[in-house]
């Protein structure tokens, strides 16, 4: 009876391989024409953009343009004081003469309680008429009012020239704690942005990115039916290294990875070096990105692994795409400074954006890849030391490659 129950089961299972399908467990190698059509989808998704960012970005430009203004006030109303206080002084030598010119006219009144001098009373009844004298007596009362409200106007002057001047000094104060509550804003809308991982390319990069990508491949000779590994990866055209170096001689991590996808390097100036970390081809460069600026992607293979390195907030770039570099070549130099903030919204200094990502961002072949978020995700071999030859840990310093 088993050995009859197993030989329905042998017959059953033979059926069941005969009909069903044999799946290979070998990925399919994409060809040409494969990265052709992912690039179609690419173009397909242009229109679709960040609206946040973008809202992120102009809060960032309202906010250093109020700080301009805002320095600019205090600039000004510096000079105001400087002028109230020159104001008050000419005012109180004013005071000064006007008083003694009112104790001189006052002196002409006098006569009417028997203490004035002469020439005071000839002034007076000298005159040729009962209505002479009243004129000439109405005369010297309205020349002590005339001085009398000069005198006040000036009194008044330095008054409010004085609480001008407390005014502006608290104004001042004002705008300096705008200013600070400003540049607080600012790092916190830069550091939202740098957060949702836009320190990279937008849509149109990305496209003129496989665009090169697709004229290298064919200029290797690749045709639409070859797979990219076949044509282009696998015959050398990548050289590869055995390490990653750091890309700068000295520097200071800013900013780790985890809290973005990749590690800010400050401690250096704008202009300072930056280095191919090893071997490769540059893959992609892109110019005056809204938010990270000037950017260099390259691809190595570093100890038989295939990794993409990104360099953003460079203030120029050095390389083209397809471009072979070797390890320790001069790729760019750092920024991110003020001089490229009128296109460079994410950044506040100097420093350099690095990160190093698993597999060809913008290839094609099996370690290839174009999305963006898979890019971002991939960047994790930043924060392995023992990949970047940097530890994924605030302050930490270097003074060699």
């Amino acid at each position: 009876m088993m050995k009859k129950i197993l030989n329905i089961f042998i017959i059953i299972s033979l059926i069941f391989f005969m009909i069903t399908p044999v799946f290979s467990v070998t990925a399919k190698s994409e060809t040409l024409k494969d990265y052709k059509d992912k690039l179609a989808e690419l173009q397909n998704q242009k229109n679709e953009n960040n609206r946040l960012t973008k809202e992120k970005m102009a809060d960032i430009d309202a906010k250093r343009n109020s700080i301009l203004n805002a320095n600019n006030t205090i600039t000004s109303n510096e000079a105001k004081v400087e002028e109230a206080k020159s104001k008050v002084a000419e005012g109180q030598e004013n005071i000064k003469i006007k008083t003694e010119e009112l104790k001189d006219i006052i002196s002409i009144l006098q006569y009417s309680n028997g203490n004035s001098d002469d020439i005071y009373l000839s002034y007076v009844f000298d005159s040729a008429s009962i209505a002479e004298m009243m004129e000439r007596q109405a005369i010297i009362e309205q020349i002590v009012d005339y001085t009398q409200q000069q005198l006040d106007d000036l009194n008044q002057m330095i008054k409010d020239n004085e609480s001008l001047q407390v005014q502006l000094a608290q104004d001042n104060v004002d705008l300096a704690n705008s200013i600070t509550s400003y540049e607080k804003q600012v790092k916190e809308l830069e550091a939202y942005i740098d957060k949702l991982a836009n320190i990279g390319l937008d849509v149109d990069e990305q496209i003129a990115g496989q665009k090169n990508q697709i004229k290298l491949y064919e200029e290797a000779g690749c045709k639409d039916n070859d797979t990219i590994d076949d044509c282009y990866n696998n015959k050398g055209n990548i050289i590869g290294s055995s390490s990653f170096s750091r890309p700068l001689n000295y520097g200071r991590v800013t900013q780790g990875w985890g809290s973005h996808p990749a590690i800010d390097i400050g401690g250096n100036k704008a202009g300072t070096n930056v280095y191919a970390p090893a071997n490769g081809t540059v893959v992609h460069t892109t110019y005056h990105s809204s938010c990270g600026g000037n950017q260099i992607f390259i691809h190595h293979t570093v100890g038989g692994v295939a990794y993409t390195t990104q360099f953003a907030h460079l203030r120029s770039v050095n390389v083209k795409a397809g471009q072979q570099v070797v390890k320790g070549q001069v790729i760019g130099a750092v920024g991110g400074d003020s001089t490229t903030w009128y296109y460079d919204k994410c950044t506040t200094g100097a420093h350099l954006h690095y990160a190093i990502a698993y597999g060809y961002y913008l290839g094609s072949g099996k370690n290839g890849y174009t999305s963006w978020s898979k890019f971002t995700a991939n960047t994790k071999a930043t924060s392995i030391s023992d990949i970047s030859g940097i530890k994924n840990s605030y302050g930490w310093t270097w003074t060699t490659r």
